[in-house]
């Protein structure tokens, strides 16, 4: 009687706990990019210069591709010649390198029509103002369940000043082009 209430415990604590984790996990990348972007617009107007946040699958340099995914990590770095490349010969600094978050979620980087960013970088002015889209840009971040309640955004406007995460309990936010660990695209544009 004892190992079956016991059973019975087992099999409704883990569902429970795994949840947990796995928006623990995906809260936390979030917070890391969003600390990210707060460090690239600090440092653009802190040394007055252009400075920038690629997506990088090596951790070394941006990728620069259309519609990647950001959770292969990110760059933060000083972007002297607003290139949105990394390239010490022109003075840029790396200053944050965040790893692959791939196994946890999938993110990606709209602008406000909901269309990828060219390039797939973005980029602050020496006066902390959004370089690189008209009307703001927003990471749509969605973790291993891909269930649309369960997604989140941040938010970036033009002046930069206003990076905030918002929580999607409105269900706007509908699917991430990839699925967690699979790399198919499976694009389903929805607007925000």
């Amino acid at each position: 009687m004892v190992v079956a209430i016991g059973a019975i415990l087992v099999a409704v604590a883990v569902p429970s706990l795994q949840d947990t984790i796995s928006r623990n996990a995906r809260d936390s990348i979030q917070l890391d990019l969003l600390t990210s972007l707060a460090l690239a617009r600090s440092q653009a107007v802190t040394l007055s210069v252009t400075a920038s946040v690629c997506h990088s699958a090596n951790q070394t340099s941006c990728s620069n591709s259309a519609g990647s995914d950001w959770s292969d990590g990110w760059l933060v770095f000083s972007d002297y010649d607003g290139d949105g490349v990394v390239d010490s010969a022109d003075g840029d600094e790396l200053l944050q390198v965040h790893p692959s978050a791939n196994d946890i979620v999938a993110i990606e980087l709209l602008n406000s029509s909901n269309n990828t960013i060219t390039n797939e970088f973005v980029q602050f002015n020496n006066d902390g103002f959004l370089n690189n889209s008209t009307g703001g840009a927003y990471f749509k971040i969605c973790d291993i369940d891909n269930i649309a309640a369960n997604s989140r955004a941040i938010w970036v406007s033009n002046t930069g000043s206003e990076i905030k995460i918002r929580v999607d309990t409105a269900e706007k936010i509908k699917i991430c082009s990839k699925q967690v660990g699979n790399e198919q695209d499976q694009r389903q544009q929805q607007p925000v």
